[in-house]
């Protein structure tokens, strides 16, 4: 990971000019640079005027594609959502047992928000939240179908969906308690972290899926 030095070079390369028709190249460009400079110095070091220097273009070549800066940080978070909808639903290889499936999107969530701390509190905590909740619910749906399969055709929604909640709950929590810390107060093996939280919420859900079937 950069240090915060790298946030924003002192004397940012002159970019050339784009041609007509590449439009899309700088703004992916910007999105991008304003992402690397999230995850080097966090939310506050995310301005269009540290996305320009960055880049190597003027502030207005940034407005262009983005109103201000709330609108950046909003496109920003949809790519955090998204990205973390891809970690679940690439979670590991396809399993008929749908317990295993689950543990495996439950790891998953843990290793983005461990692996993309800054990023991950963003989304969870940032001004951009409410922008980006439709998103979010594609990562509770994810999770959500898993729950479903574990459950059984039979389950009622409701429950499905509360469920799905607790567990969530207790990822999004295992998340933010290591985040809350120092690194140096993080446990040596992450790994190990992930999984044991995963295997409790598995577990877990296991358990009030057997309870709820008649």
């Amino acid at each position: 990971m950069a240090g915060p030095g790298d946030a924003v070079p002192p004397h940012p390369p002159r970019r050339v000019r784009a041609r007509r028709g590449e439009g899309g190249r700088l703004y992916k460009e910007i999105l991008e640079a304003a992402e690397a400079l999230l995850d080097s110095s966090g939310e506050n070091a995310v301005t269009i005027r540290a996305v320009a220097q960055r880049v190597g273009v003027s502030n207005p070549a940034v407005y262009l594609h983005f109103a201000d800066r709330p609108a950046l940080l909003r496109t920003v978070s949809l790519r955090v959502w998204d990205r973390l909808d891809e970690y679940m639903a690439n979670a590991g290889p396809s399993t008929a047992d749908p317990f295993a499936d689950l543990n495996n999107r439950c790891v998953a969530y843990i290793r983005f928000g461990l692996d993309h701390p800054l990023r991950y509190r963003l989304v969870a905590s940032g001004p951009a939240t409410e922008a980006t909740a439709h998103v979010a619910d594609a990562c509770f749906r994810n999770l959500r179908h898993a729950v479903r399969r574990c459950a059984g055709d039979g389950a009622e929604n409701a429950a499905v969906t509360a469920l799905t909640r607790a567990i969530c709950a207790c990822l999004h929590g295992a998340v933010s308690l290591l985040l809350l810390q120092p690194a140096s107060a993080w446990p040596r093996d992450l790994e190990g972290y992930a999984q044991d939280v995963a295997a409790i919420a598995t577990r877990g859900a296991l358990s009030l899926c057997a309870d709820k079937k008649p």
